[in-house]
């Protein structure tokens, strides 16, 4: 019978990732939640402010969330009048739109998420900062692995 050797999480990279990850999120979540949304709302507005139009499948990629969950989502956004989304013509998928109300608190939630990364990142000079963020476009420019 092998011996079990524990691992130390401390070495593993993914945990690590994971822990910087969640460190992150609270930052983010305690500066979103003074604008009434979280994390991933902000992200559908974001990505709406940048790309108008997008389907709710696209969003969902790149939300990296199940179409299922985008749906929910977007019923809660629309709900508060955030956004809209436009009737789809035969064949097509429904475009979403940010509504004037959409773009009025991303306005007012831009600062606060950039205040965020400040702080989030303050122990990066400019030249890790900017490493880390090439590196992590790297990873999720891979798409997601699973293990059978």
């Amino acid at each position: 019978m092998t011996k079990l050797v524990p691992l130390d999480p401390e070495s593993q990279l993914g945990y690590q990732l994971v822990r910087v990850a969640d460190q992150v999120s609270r930052i983010w979540h305690r500066a979103l939640r003074t604008h009434n949304i979280n994390p991933r709302q902000f992200s559908v507005l974001a990505l709406l402010a940048h790309d108008p139009g997008l389907s709710q499948g696209e969003l969902a990629r790149r939300v990296m969330v199940t179409p299922q969950s985008m749906s929910e989502l977007l019923v809660s956004l629309r709900d508060d009048g955030l956004i809209k989304r436009d009737a789809p013509a035969p064949g097509r998928a429904a475009q979403v739109q940010l509504t004037a109300s959409g773009r009025r608190l991303l306005g007012k939630a831009y600062p606060v998420v950039e205040e965020s990364n400040s702080e989030a990142f303050a122990v990066l000079s400019d030249t890790e900062y900017a490493e880390l963020a090439r590196i992590c476009k790297k990873l999720l420019s891979q798409p997601p692995r699973t293990l059978t």
